[in-house]
């Protein structure tokens, strides 16, 4: 099985955006192993564009002691990409619910396209045209907190809303509760439980929290809403500080 992150799913404008390329690999997992649960995506390098790329997954194997959980992989000729596990349920109350109106207010303070450390960014990037990306604008609700409304018919292009678009929408909202601006910063880890799917025409509520940082990282959590307050999705994610001007020449 091979999966391919077209150009239009960067991040980075050299490399998939980190929400969407898990979302993909968790979708995999599931398809492999049928776990419906939680689900731990760890990406290990920038995930290359408009090229395939090998999904393996290896068996649920009894080392003795203990039960080795399936593992899938998304493999760039020798370079493990990103990998996939199963994760236990995630702790913790989700990152409150606002309403469509205080989700929909946060955009006037959104980051402008010359600021925006990826402007093109399929999720956030305010560079992108109207149609061709999520163009969620996570601005801030207080320190900490950000808000943003979703409605995936404006970016769906006549696809279906399926894992991978909520795995992005859960993604930025995180990023931009923390300093972006100031520490510009990639996903290095993701854990995502996706309970229900939006239709296409459902404005949610993505609602994004900071819960520390510490040297390089920061630990997110974001959660998805229906517009009447029905929890949809949740994350938890941890995110690594870069130097965009480097990162976005490393596949360049």
């Amino acid at each position: 099985m091979t999966i391919t992150i077209e150009r239009r799913f960067c991040g980075p404008s050299t490399s998939g955006n980190g929400g969407w390329t898990a979302g993909l690999l968790a979708r995999a997992l599931r398809a492999a192993t049928g776990n419906e649960g939680p689900v731990t995506v760890r990406l290990s390098a920038p995930p290359p564009l408009d090229r395939p790329l090998d999904v393996t997954v290896e068996a649920a194997t009894d080392d003795g002691d203990a039960l080795r959980t399936p593992i899938a992989s998304l493999v760039d000729g020798g370079t493990v990409v990103a990998s996939a596990t199963a994760a236990a349920p995630l702790d913790g109350d989700p990152v409150p619910f606002v309403s469509l109106d205080a989700a929909a207010a946060t955009a006037a303070h959104y980051v402008a396209p010359e600021r925006h450390p990826f402007p093109r960014c399929f999720v956030c990037g305010p560079a992108r045209e109207p149609g061709d990306g999520l163009r969620l604008t996570p601005g801030r609700l207080a320190p900490g907190l950000t808000a943003c409304v979703w409605r995936p018919a404006d970016a769906l292009d006549g696809s279906r809303v399926g894992e991978p678009w909520v795995w992005a929408a859960l993604d930025c909202p995180g990023g931009w509760a923390s300093e972006l601006l100031e520490r510009p910063m990639v996903l290095g880890t993701m854990t995502a439980h996706v309970a229900h799917v939006p239709l296409p025409e459902q404005a949610c509520v993505v609602t994004g929290r900071l819960d520390r940082a510490e040297g390089r990282r920061s630990w997110t959590s974001t959660a998805l809403w229906s517009a009447d307050g029905e929890l949809l999705a949740q994350a938890r994610a941890i995110w690594v500080q870069v130097d965009p001007a480097v990162f976005d020449t490393i596949l360049g």
